[in-house]
């Protein structure tokens, strides 16, 4: 590219073109003056393309930086947010379970109280503690005639049956299977 190109018409002086505006044409640049302002149109335009290009790179770095900021702060609102929801969750859960232990302990203390009933309903073998089928006297019973002849060492010097009967164990009765009434 030739030095006219790259400076460009010359301008002209002291005249008008045809749309009123002032032209340089009859001005006089030498060589040396048009390659002066040559560099010094470089010189701005490099000037102008680094200074431009720090301007961006600033401006990129500025909005990078905010970027990352904006994005640690969403990160800790939601770590706040996360942590208040899976206390709340929590809490519901805990609620709930608590709920389920309550139930849970009633049944079975619904449950113990109708087996308990049941179970006071029945008389037990002195003996062994297995369920009583033949009575003695009025707090002694036992399962089986072995139970009772085992237990009878200890049990003669408290039976009401012996002091009534005279000393001799007098035959066991059994007890009377409850009927569907009495249950």
């Amino acid at each position: 590219m030739s030095e006219e190109a790259e400076a460009g018409p010359s301008p002209k002086v002291n005249g008008e073109n045809g749309n009123g505006t002032n032209t340089f044409d009859d001005l006089y640049v030498d060589d040396k003056m048009r390659r002066m302002i040559v560099d010094l149109q470089r010189q701005w335009l490099t000037d102008y393309h680094d200074s431009r290009e720090k301007s961006l790179v600033a401006l990129t770095e500025k909005l990078h930086q905010e970027f990352m900021e904006d994005q640690e702060r969403v990160r800790r609102d939601l770590l706040v947010q996360f942590k208040i929801e899976l206390d709340q969750t929590k809490e519901e859960l805990e609620k709930k379970h608590a709920e389920n232990l309550k139930e849970e302990i009633e049944k079975l203390s619904e449950k113990h109280q109708r087996e308990l009933a049941v179970a006071k309903k029945k008389q037990w073998c002195w003996q062994c503690n297995s369920e009583a089928i033949y009575h003695c006297c009025w707090n002694t019973a036992y399962c089986s005639v072995e139970c009772q002849q085992g237990h009878w060492q200890i049990h003669r010097k408290f039976c009401r049956r012996k002091k009534s009967n005279g000393g001799a164990p007098g035959p066991v009765q059994p007890i009377a299977e409850p009927t569907q009434s009495q249950q």
